[in-house]
């Protein structure tokens, strides 16, 4: 096992942990939607924002085998840094999934109660998509990827102000539709130009 592996396996985990919430949240959705417990009120704000990270969760991991290709100096600065990553992805979805669904009855007003630790944990996760590009090539691997990615980062920032201070569920859900489809072209068009 080398660095890159034994260093991957901590992350690994996380963004495990994150995709098999994110999964078993659903599926306590669709126990609801069923017939188990009260009825649930869907969410295209909710639902958009959950395709978003699911779809960021699978993407980080697959970005994060740049490194193997860097053979970067392998330091617990490093380490920590692309530990933190993870974990802030997978904290976004626990802000979005809860363990237990007991109570939810609106996935709209559930969105809307997280709105303020959602959108925060949003802005520090795409700093460090920011700072984890900078790392795998300076800025010349930042400006390789185009304009969409930067459009990406960019947006972030009004997103992540007005998400948090906004309690209308219609602009929550086209922020969310708006960054889940950003979120899946960049994701397949930045890995097209880079021959990914």
């Amino acid at each position: 096992m080398d660095q890159f592996e034994y260093v991957m396996v901590l992350v690994s985990i996380v963004v495990g942990l994150g995709v098999a919430h994110m999964l078993i949240g659903i599926g306590g959705v669709i126990d609801r939607l069923t017939g188990l417990g009260e009825r649930m009120e869907l969410s295209i704000a909710h639902g958009s924002w959950m395709g978003m990270i699911f779809s960021w969760l699978l993407l980080f991991w697959w970005w994060e085998f740049r490194f193997s290709e860097l053979q970067p100096e392998w330091t617990v600065g490093l380490y920590f840094f692309l530990v933190s990553y993870s974990v802030m992805l997978f904290l976004l979805a626990v802000v979005l999934v809860p363990r237990n669904w007991d109570g939810v009855t609106s996935l709209d007003e559930f969105f809307v109660r997280r709105r303020v630790w959602f959108y925060s944990f949003l802005f520090l996760a795409t700093s460090l998509d920011v700072i984890d590009a900078l790392m795998k090539g300076g800025w010349g691997y930042v400006l390789e990827q185009g304009p969409w990615v930067w459009g990406f980062w960019l947006a972030t920032v009004p997103v992540c102000v007005h998400g948090a201070r906004s309690k209308t569920v219609a602009h929550h859900a086209v922020m969310g539709v708006s960054f889940f489809a950003l979120q899946v072209f960049v994701g397949f068009e930045a890995m097209a130009l880079l021959g990914l």
